[in-house]
């Protein structure tokens, strides 16, 4: 909500009045003709909540444009608020241009309230409308054509002016003044004027914690967002945090700063390197050259596009009017949303030049047949990959520079943190750059290591000295976790009752969080509740938990790690989840990532995640994998194809091989129980042979083997190509058979139960015919005696091997059959003596009872055919 950002300012001695929009707690943007500070005049603010106003002091001024900074006492002029988002407006498509906003203070909306004392209040307006970024273009200003409102009079506006001017919740302009001949038109200062103003941006971080830079706003429902500042080590790692300097590569900078600045319209390029090497860092070091601009042209915008955007309609892209960098993370396992939006820019392109630069840790697996996929669709330009290598980092520094260099980094961001008002004051020492190296002391003769490693032992070193109860921790990621631990108490203690936080509990809802991830509400609920059953697992039957519950805990994890994209939350970052997932993983005995993905809350795009997020992961916690690989053997139907997809997809071939090897194992020995159905592990069986024979080969045609591809996009695939024999891999299409797990016992029960219903129904046509003489025609009746028994088996398949009990009309067929058989059974007791119940009441019984085990026994031995990609637990799977 805009509306909270909004405060009045005032300065009586002036005789100024109008409107400010609050960046951060007690910092306020507005107009210099506003508040006019000068001569020592006092400016005094409100924000919408507070009853009186506060004294406010200037803390960064430029009359030039128009503009100053207040600082009020950050208790009582916007607590609680974050820091706002920057922005600047980058496309401009007819039709389609997003809805700008403002909420002020204008002079119309003085309004009489009726009390004992008879006074006037500056209510608040919303005005809403749109911008052409060619209006005003002269003039560099912005012009907002507004949508619900005409004053009579220009003077009616007076009071609007220093309002924030928002557009998708970023905040893009400052309210500047009224054209007097159009009294539709308000004009804007775009933000790109402030944070190129000398000692603006400074000041903003200095007193918010977090860089200032210009995200594209009007593309913000498709792209990725800065990460709020928190003093947890996850923000502090974070990349896009821009805590620690980049080092080492400044060449690839260059080359990769050369290829955006190519002739080319649209072109592609991969930049693959290991985890934790700083492939996002480079990128936004990239961003940071080209948004300054040169020689008079535009400069450059982009980030990282949204995994769960907000919408996917990508072709407002090809309407920038500013060049773009458009960075994809986690690329391997974002191939159909890749294609959508090359897609989208192949089929119409005439504003600036895009660039998308896919992140990836490797590239033989995916990155050949998407090439040659995007360059079939013309779809610009398809250059090489891009390598950063771990040692590209150490180029030009020693691990000590690395090091030292971002001890002092975490230092400063850390008490900036503190003076804005984040942690608490329960560290008892005080934070500097120069701490005792207790986990850096060896750093120079280290092996050679990602540099994320290096800057591990620098936070470490940092945080240690600052809370010397994070000392006693043996390795520099156990401090790192236990300052994350004090981070999401925090978050937990001010959401539940005192004493109540289970801080246990917290670290496995977390892990679970990271895992699965959650697009909706919905989703973040199956995660809760999955986690929640999984930490409670083994202490046997249990009352439900409370709803009240399971929601403050979903609003835990909402507000510890809040979504940068569309979806519902984000997640702890990788660096600290994958140690944190071992922990839990350790402390449930192994069990689980194995009782996690067997739970029947989560969807099946959230098993995937998770396959994926293990398997991605399991080169540095190898014990992961095992849990993954018990639970897809115990539940193949439901998780081996999405598992094969997400492995090849995750993994080099090598790698993939290896763990569908270990796969292989895992299945080959739960099939060797007793329980275990041969048909379902024979098809498991070849399902992962095929997989690695072609994950060997470096064959890009998976999908084809296990079905359409999961996507996160609503657009509909591409259909697959013909795949192998389906004699021999079943899941050519999402229709798989799956045989419930029952034991032989009640497999071979059920079953004797069937043969002597076949035999019955056999037997009393037969009986019948018998009975009657051939010489009178009787001898058709032989023919009824086949078309009776094959009615019962059509009726044991159709019902047995599929779902069609919700269908109208569809237990007329069962009736039917029954009835038939009857009627031969009355025809046959008539040449019987009498007998109690009646052959009509006891034959329609039997014959219910006996097509039932029938049907049960298809279902048992040829399976029912299901959808892989439904979320429901199959039925007899373990849950």
């Amino acid at each position: 909500m805009v509306a909270v950002r909004t405060v009045e300012v005032s300065n009586q001695g002036k005789g100024s009045y109008g409107t400010g929009c609050l960046i951060a707690p007690g910092l306020i943007l507005t107009a210099y003709h506003v508040a006019l500070p000068a001569d020592g005049s006092v400016v005094t603010v409100r924000d919408t909540v507070s009853v009186g106003f506060t004294e406010a002091s200037v803390v960064w001024e430029n009359p030039g444009l128009d503009a100053v900074l207040l600082k009020a006492d950050r208790t009582r002029v916007g607590a609680g608020l974050g820091v706002v988002r920057w922005g600047e407006l980058v496309c401009d498509a007819p039709g389609h241009r997003p809805v700008c906003s403002m909420n002020g203070f204008p002079k119309a909306m003085r309004r009489r309230v009726s009390t004992p004392c008879e006074r006037y209040v500056d209510d608040l307006k919303t005005v809403e409308g749109t911008i052409a970024l060619h209006t005003g273009s002269r003039s560099k200003l912005y012009g907002l054509e507004v949508d619900n409102a005409e004053p009579n009079e220009v003077k009616d506006w007076q009071g609007l002016s220093g309002a924030g001017v928002f557009c998708n919740e970023v905040l893009i302009g400052l309210a500047r003044l009224v054209d007097r001949r159009w009294d539709r038109l308000l004009m804007v200062l775009p933000l790109s004027h402030l944070l190129t103003a000398d000692g603006f941006t400074s000041t903003v971080t200095a007193h918010t914690g977090m860089a200032s830079r210009l995200q594209p706003a009007d593309l913000r429902p498709l792209m990725d967002t800065e990460p709020d500042p928190t003093l947890s080590s996850s923000y502090l790692l974070d990349p896009r945090s821009q805590v620690t300097d980049l080092t080492g590569v400044s060449a690839l900078v260059h080359e990769v700063e050369q290829w955006c600045k190519g002739p080319e319209r649209v072109n592609v390029a991969a930049l693959t390197g290991l985890g934790g090497t700083g492939k996002s860092r480079l990128l936004i070091e990239v961003l940071h050259r080209l948004t300054a601009g040169s020689g008079g042209q535009k400069p450059w915008n982009g980030g990282f596009l949204a995994e769960y955007p907000t919408h996917a309609d990508y072709r407002m892209l090809a309407t920038a009017s500013h060049p773009l960098l458009l960075a994809v993370d986690l690329a391997e396992t974002r191939l159909a949303q890749i294609r959508n939006l090359m897609a989208a820019l192949a089929r119409s392109h005439d504003g600036a030049a895009i660039r998308v630069l896919l992140l990836a840790r490797g590239h033989d697996t995916w990155w050949p047949a998407l090439r040659r996929h995007l360059r079939t669709r013309h779809v610009g330009s398809v250059e090489r990959p891009f390598a950063l290598t771990p040692d590209d980092a150490l180029h030009g520094h020693s691990p000590e520079d690395i090091y030292v260099g971002a001890k002092a980094a975490f230092a400063r961001r850390i008490r900036l943190l503190q003076q804005t008002g984040h942690g608490d004051d329960t560290w008892p020492d005080s934070v500097v750059a120069d701490a005792p190296r207790l986990y850096g002391a060896d750093i120079e003769h280290a092996a050679r290591q990602p540099v994320i490693y290096h800057h591990i032992a620098a936070l470490a070193d940092v945080l240690a000295h600052a809370n010397p109860e994070f000392a006693l921790k043996d390795h520099p990621m156990d401090v790192l976790l236990a300052n994350e631990v004090e981070y999401v108490r925090r978050v937990a203690e001010s959401r539940l009752p005192e004493g109540t936080v289970d801080d246990k509990l917290i670290r496995t809802l977390v892990t679970a969080q990271f895992l699965a991830g959650a697009r909706t509400a919905q989703d973040g609920r199956a995660v809760v509740r999955a986690g929640f059953d999984v930490h409670h697992r083994g202490y046997g039957a249990t009352a439900p938990p409370d709803a009240r519950q399971l929601a403050a805990l979903d609003d835990i994890l909402t507000a510890a790690y809040p979504a940068s994209d569309g979806a519902h939350w984000g997640s702890v970052g990788e660096p600290l989840a994958v140690p944190w997932l071992a922990e839990v993983e350790t402390d449930s005995g192994e069990e689980f990532i194995e009782a996690f993905l067997q739970h029947d809350s989560l969807a099946t795009e959230q098993r995937h995640q998770t396959l994926s997020t293990v398997a991605r992961n399991a080169q540095e916690q190898p014990g992961l994998a095992a849990g993954a690989q018990r639970a897809v053997a115990a539940a193949p139907e439901l998780l081996l194809p999405i598992a094969v997809q997400g492995v090849t997809a995750e993994l080099g071939s090598d790698q993939a091989h290896q763990w569908l090897a270990d796969l292989e194992h895992a299945v080959a020995e739960r099939a060797a129980t007793p329980d275990a159905d041969p048909d379902t592990y024979q098809w498991a069986s070849n399902l992962i042979s095929e997989a690695q024979g072609r994950a060997t080969a470096g064959r890009d045609d998976l999908e084809e083997l296990i079905g359409t591809a999961l996507t996160h996009e609503t657009d509909a695939p591409e259909p697959p190509s013909p795949g192998p024999d389906p004699a021999t891999l079943r899941p050519e299409s999402h229709l798989v058979r799956r045989k419930p797990q029952v034991g032989r016992l009640t497999r071979y029960v059920v079953t004797f139960f069937a043969l002597c219903h076949l035999t019955l129904v056999a037997a009393i046509p037969a009986s019948v015919a018998l009975s009657t003489s051939a010489s009178n025609d009787g001898w058709i009746l032989w023919y009824f005696v086949l078309l009776n028994v094959f009615m019962h088996l059509t009726v044991a398949d159709c019902f047995g091997s599929r779902r069609l009990g919700t269908l109208p009309f569809a237990w007329i067929v069962p009736l039917i059959t029954i009835g038939m058989t009857s009627t031969f059974a009355f025809a046959l007791s008539r040449h019987l003596p009498a007998i109690w119940p009646p052959p009509w009441i006891l034959c329609p019984v039997l014959l219910a009872f006996g097509l039932t085990a029938l049907t049960v026994a298809w279902r048992l031995w040829f399976g029912q055919l299901q959808d892989i990609r439904q979320s429901a637990n199959p039925e007899g799977l373990p849950g």
